[in-house]
């Protein structure tokens, strides 16, 4: 009997050469002269869906039996001539209008840019092999192409992209600083965008690295601020806060400009760490060992091979090397005493049968003492360096941060020398950090934080702040229909608990989250409701605070902006917009430092003659691309 190999009976069965039945619809039919076009009929007429997946096999079917393999020979394949309408579709060239080629086009100057590759790349042997190989119908052009391509077409279109992405946003906080590149004589002065959308997203946008070949004055500075903001259509009306350090220029600048700003809180903290440094002369001589140490093995290749040699073979550890100091690195020294420590072992060994500074038993006490001292500044840098974190986290890391010193100087093992140093560096932190809950960006940003709330103010200081949301409410012009057709309170809801992060939590997070917890039934006595009926705007908004201090404060490690999402849309809209303008500000210039960590990839000793402007836009493809991605993939 012949093998079936129509799919039709994929949904029959043969009863007899005549007849056969639908496993559908189990109804026997006919299917005289042994064919299968009643059967086909049937399908379509009743199962429509299974027919249309009959058509979808028979089609892939047939294609399959189209590109098998040749059964002939290769030499009978060699005699085979083509036909002519072969030959020419395997050598002509797609033009430059093909949609592939200009995907392809796309994908190649996105490349350039992810990848900080130079502009030749694209002339090179190898990479033009590889495309001939895998896409021998694609014209690959030259880098004069490619470089138009990126710094017009591409950037033009990214451009346009976030332009429609800041509209989202009511107002937007900024970063900003200058880099400069010695090697290629370029300045750059940068400014990021940071916001908070109507989704409650945390918003990060690169907008420019402008080139900056003046003197870096302060009315220089300025001028050359508000060409960028003038560029991307933003008004003053819309700029919450600009975030830059404490450089005389930039202060000048802002305070010319008439601009909302605050110092870097991350800039703050290395002054403090370098005073602490350089407050003792042991401690400075200490680190000025472990300097030299660290640059011997750094200069020999011969020295980390014996070290790691010692590491694996004779103590049975893990191979580690020292780690250098930049000055230029936050918390670089931190961890390049912290792995010295690490590694006391080894270093002991090699220092043994080696001509090399080595530490005295009390240098090294001296120096776990320092790391101690260190470890909650650096656990903090990284956490301000976080770009999920916000200004409204700077009061209560600051606070654990002194805290967490003032337990470390009334230990029994800290002699007098080192309370001596956590002191002044107490003093230093009280002097910096000073006017933090009288500056109403860093105080409301934290009020509103449903983690923190009232928990670091006193009640003057909390009047402050409702004070000022009030006025800020009035100088939103909210729409009085929301208050004048409410007439009591909305009833309190259970709080939702909000997904915790996974992440193990850092000392400083700990002792943070104990000092959260410590009284909260005192903070719930503090708040009071008034229930009786509210017509006046400013009683109405008063009550919505009070209502908001009553809820119990979330944990230290969930979301703050997906509280708001599930409850601002409810009880709490009226405080919603400003949620969103005072927690949008970064707590530091991070943003603008990792631009330029960008610029220096770009900026490489083969590519030095690279001009600013394109350099500018490189790194604003490089940026963007993806942010704009994974917003359109949501």
């Amino acid at each position: 009997m012949k093998p079936k190999s129509s799919c039709i009976w994929n949904y029959f069965i043969q009863v007899n050469s005549d007849s056969a039945k639908c496993k559908l619809c189990m109804k026997t039919y006919s299917r005289k002269g042994g064919t299968t076009t009643s059967l086909k009929s049937h399908l379509k007429s009743v199962h429509a869906t299974e027919y249309e997946e009959l058509i979808k096999l028979e089609t892939e079917k047939k294609n399959t039996v189209s590109v098998q393999p040749s059964t002939s020979t290769p030499l009978q394949d060699a005699k085979k001539q083509i036909t002519l309408k072969e030959t020419l579709a395997k050598n002509t060239k797609w033009c430059t209008s093909n949609p592939k080629s200009m995907e392809i086009d796309k994908l190649i100057s996105e490349m350039i840019a992810l990848q900080d590759l130079p502009f030749n790349f694209v002339e090179g042997i190898g990479f033009r092999r590889l495309m001939q190989f895998i896409v021998p119908n694609y014209h690959l052009r030259g880098r004069h192409f490619f470089t138009e391509n990126i710094c017009g077409q591409l950037y033009e279109t990214l451009a346009k992209q976030i332009k429609d992405l800041l509209t989202q946003i009511e107002k937007i906080s900024f970063t900003t600083d200058i880099w400069t590149e010695p090697s290629s004589n370029v300045s750059l002065l940068s400014l990021t965008a940071h916001g908070i959308n109507g989704d409650f997203r945390r918003l990060k946008v690169i907008l420019k690295c402008h080139t900056f070949d003046l003197r870096h004055t302060g009315d220089l500075v300025l001028e050359n601020i508000k060409t960028m903001l003038k560029e991307w259509g933003v008004v003053k009306e819309k700029i919450h806060c600009f975030v830059r350090d404490s450089g005389s220029n930039m202060i000048r600048a802002m305070k010319l400009g008439d601009i909302p700003d605050v110092s870097c809180t991350i800039h703050q903290l290395q002054l403090c760490v370098r005073t602490l440094l350089d407050c003792d002369e042991d401690i400075k001589a200490l680190i000025s060992k472990c300097k030299k140490i660290s640059t011997h093995f750094n200069h020999s290749q011969i020295a980390r091979t014996e070290l790691h040699k010692i590491q694996k073979e004779q103590l049975n550890q893990e191979c580690l090397s020292v780690i250098q100091e930049c000055s230029t690195r936050w918390n670089s020294t931190f961890y390049m005493l912290q792995r010295m420590i690490r590694i006391q072992d080894s270093l002991c060994l090699y220092a043994s049968k080696h001509n090399i500074s080595q530490l005295s038993p009390e240098e090294w006490l001296q120096l776990k003492k320092i790391v101690t001292i260190l470890q909650p500044f650096e656990e903090i840098t990284r956490k301000m360096s976080d770009n999920n974190t916000s200004i409204s986290s700077v009061i209560p890391l600051i606070h654990t941060l002194k805290y967490t010193l003032h337990t470390e100087g009334n230990k029994q093992d800290t002699n007098e020398k080192f309370k001596s140093i956590i002191k002044s560096t107490v003093d230093q932190l009280n002097s910096r950090f000073s006017d933090l809950q009288s500056n109403n960006f860093f105080a409301i940003a934290t009020y509103l934080d449903p983690r923190y709330k009232t928990k670091f103010f006193n009640e003057v200081a909390k009047q402050n702040i409702e004070t000022e949301i009030m006025s800020i409410f009035d100088a939103a012009d909210t729409s009085k229909n929301e208050a004048d057709n409410i007439v009591a309170p909305v009833e309190k809801r259970a709080r939702m608990e909000l997904p915790a992060e996974t992440s193990h939590s850092s000392n400083v997070q700990s002792v943070l989250s104990n000092i959260l917890l410590s009284s909260d039934e005192e903070d719930d006595n503090n708040t009071t409701l008034d229930k009786s009926p509210v017509f006046d705007k400013f009683v109405f908004v008063k009550n919505i605070l009070n209502e908001f201090n009553k809820e119990k404060r979330i944990s230290i490690s969930d979301d703050p902006l997906l509280w708001w999402k599930v409850n601002g849309n409810t009880k709490f809209q009226p405080l919603q917009s400003i949620a969103r303008q005072f927690l949008s500000c970064p707590p530091s210039s991070v943003a603008s430092e990792q631009l330029f960590s960008g610029a220096g990839l770009i900026y490489d000793p083969l590519r030095n003659r690279l001009e600013g402007d394109k350099a500018s836009k490189l790194l604003f493809v490089k940026y963007n691309t993806l942010l704009l991605e994974s917003i359109n993939t949501i």
